[in-house]
């Protein structure tokens, strides 16, 4: 049998062809080019990694205490450029190709979500953040999303950059020799050194007194922390910070040691010894009480004519006229839920989200309230997978959450119909009840039901009418027919009289999706301030107080405890007594802090105040070493 031999096709070296020519074409160059053609493919590819990291840090050189020239940063990058250009070099031709793309292609999708979640909630994404979406889906609105476009512009550059590599990879594919295997590894070393140097010059590992750096070991407590996330990626660059990232969430830090028990033990016995009793020591003790958070009702919504019945209870009320949310976690509502419940920071970076449903906390609201005799239960519109309530509130102590499918309400997005759980809300036995309302949730719309049920009336009363004002509106009035609905059966059942009201706002309105008017609303020119709420407490036997102290999510607890009496002896309380002598400050994700009458931020390259820096860090530490260590475990 004669068999025929296609003829092999010639090269483009072969025919006379340009190197150009056949990459438009992707027609193979040569196979056997000499000298350093086969590896033009690494000069796009590093292009690549540089890009990505230095477009980041350039467009957000202004939101952390150090910009985009950060030396630290800048070797770190360079360290992780080595360690990933060099693998790709030192493979197999076939092997360069999944190892050149999928990296890349992660860290730019890091890139653009970090984009994403800063225009959002003013911090960089950790991936501890994807805990926080549990059973929160419905509540995920692509309204939200925002990439500033210098950001898809460096991801654009990235991709043509990686698309140039791999035409350059299939033109004139390299030969895998023990010589390029080797070059590959030495670039690798020198990467991992950079790395290890860099961290072991700039960062060292902190010891137990991190809560009193030197001025020069500030960064390196920052950095060791991993609380601030914005702090951190400028401080560590995009690929060691994603890096560190992955590996905390698989790998938390345990960090209760004997000596870091041993500290808390200390603060404690300092905090309790420095709090006193005072006038309001126990002056509710005994009455019942109903603490309703309010989402996103924001200073100027509790108006007479948004929501008469809870400006009413404002004004009659001890009303905390400073007060403040800051936000710690992207999870602004759970944020401030966790910090009034236990008086502790909620877990940051390093810290997994299991704590809320593994830990001990038998100083919670619920708990405390317990041990005082009193039923503690929670109510609120969504489901308990939203968060995973079903299983932390257990967890926090209260005997029951229960949602809005139990209290059959006939659309979940609507307050009026939380008056449904009245019934189990009040006891014959003193009671602690937990609501947290929903309707001012965004995003606003005119589809939205809540706006439809409120429409006519927040158009009438409305004080302006720019951006989501409206639309916001509507949503307080909704929360008020729960509130006036509420007072009305707690009085024709008789409970007014010895019930107290909590109220408190889970954070600013941001659902109004411009800061720049909030700002203007509340006559605040930063982020931070613009994160000044309202907390008041109301009993009908008690005369209207006007609190001017700086109070935060922290203190409501131990505020709590002082009004009803109730035991903290052994607690580890982050917060202070609203209506003592200590505390009187707030401080933010970010470092800065306002104690009323001074407000301090943390870029402005200014050394602030180091007593309370060292404060605030030491608060900041143990709260999370209590948190990530279960403290209360044993109890």
């Amino acid at each position: 049998m004669n068999s025929t031999v296609k003829p092999k096709k010639p090269t483009g070296k072969e025919e006379g062809r340009s190197l150009g020519w056949c990459m438009a074409r992707a027609r193979l160059y040569s196979r056997d080019v000499e000298g350093i053609w086969p590896y033009l493919y690494v000069i796009p590819l590093t292009m690549g990694w540089i890009l990505l990291d230095v477009c980041l840090r350039y467009h957000y050189r202004e939101v952390a205490s150090v910009d985009h020239t950060f030396l630290p940063a800048n070797l770190f990058s360079a360290g992780w450029i080595c360690l990933m250009v060099g693998l790709v070099f030192a493979l197999p031709w076939k092997a360069k190709f999944p190892f050149r793309c999928i990296p890349l292609m992660f860290c730019m999708a890091c890139m653009e979500t970090h984009s994403c979640f800063y225009n959002v909630f003013e911090k960089f994404f950790s991936l501890t953040s994807l805990t926080y979406t549990s059973g929160a889906g419905k509540f995920i609105k692509r309204e939200y999303i925002h990439i500033d476009s210098p950001i898809l512009t460096g991801a654009v550059f990235t991709i043509v950059l990686m698309m140039c590599s791999g035409r350059l990879l299939q033109v004139i594919p390299p030969r895998t020799t023990k010589r390029s295997v080797g070059a590959g590894l030495a670039v690798m070393a020198v990467g991992l050194g950079l790395i290890l140097f860099t961290a072991g010059t700039w960062f060292p590992t902190v010891d137990t007194v991190i809560w009193e750096p030197e001025e020069d070991d500030v960064n390196a407590a920052a950095f060791q922390s991993f609380t601030n996330t914005t702090e951190c990626l400028m401080l560590s660059g995009l690929y060691q910070y994603t890096a560190r990232d992955i590996w905390q969430l698989i790998r938390p830090d345990n960090t209760m040691s004997e000596s870091d028990r041993r500290q808390v033990e200390q603060y404690i016995e300092e905090y309790e010894a420095a709090e006193a009793g005072n006038a309001w020591t126990g002056l509710l003790a005994g009455k019942n009480v109903i603490m309703i958070q309010l989402e996103a009702i924001d200073t100027w919504l509790i108006d007479p004519d948004y929501m008469p019945t809870l400006a009413r209870l404002k004004e009659e009320g001890i009303a905390f006229r400073n007060h403040y949310t800051p936000a710690y976690i992207t999870a602004g509502t759970f944020n401030t839920e966790f910090m009034v419940n236990t008086s502790l920071l909620p877990a940051t970076g390093g810290i997994p989200t299991t704590v809320y449903s593994r830990d001990g906390f038998p100083y919670s609201l619920a708990n405390l309230f317990e041990a005082a005799g009193y039923r503690a239960n929670s109510f609120h519109n969504s489901e308990g997978d939203v968060y995973d309530r079903g299983v932390i509130h257990l967890n926090l102590g209260y005997e029951k959450f229960t949602s809005g499918g139990d209290m059959q309400m006939e659309n979940y997005q609507m307050d009026r119909y939380l008056i449904n759980g009245f019934d189990d809300m009040i006891s014959d036995d003193p009671f602690f009840t937990f609501v947290i309302t929903y309707s001012c949730h965004g995003p606003y719309s005119d589809e939205n039901a809540i706006f439809q049920g409120n429409a006519d009336a927040a158009r009438a009363k409305a004080k302006r009418t720019d951006g989501n004002y409206v639309y916001a509106v509507a949503g307080a009035m909704e929360t008020e027919r729960f509130i006036s609905a509420l007072v009305e059966k707690l009085e024709a059942s008789g409970h007014l009289d010895d019930t107290a009201l909590v109220f408190y706002a889970d954070h600013y309105d941001y659902y109004m999706m411009d800061d720049n008017l909030q700002m203007e609303i509340k006559g605040v020119d930063n982020m931070n301030m613009l994160q000044h709420t309202d907390f008041f407490i109301w009993s009908r036997d008690m005369d209207p107080v006007q609190v001017d102290k700086v109070t935060t999510s922290l203190d409501v607890l131990p505020t709590l405890a002082n009004l009803f009496g109730l035991d903290t002896a052994g607690a580890f309380l982050a917060g202070h007594d609203g209506l003592g002598d200590q505390g009187g400050y707030v401080f933010f994700a970010d470092g800065s802090w306002y104690d009323g009458k001074t407000y301090w931020n943390s870029a402005s390259g200014t050394e602030g105040d180091p007593d309370r820096t060292r404060e605030i860090t030491l608060v900041t530490t143990l709260s999370n070493r209590v948190l990530a260590g279960n403290y209360y475990g044993g109890e």
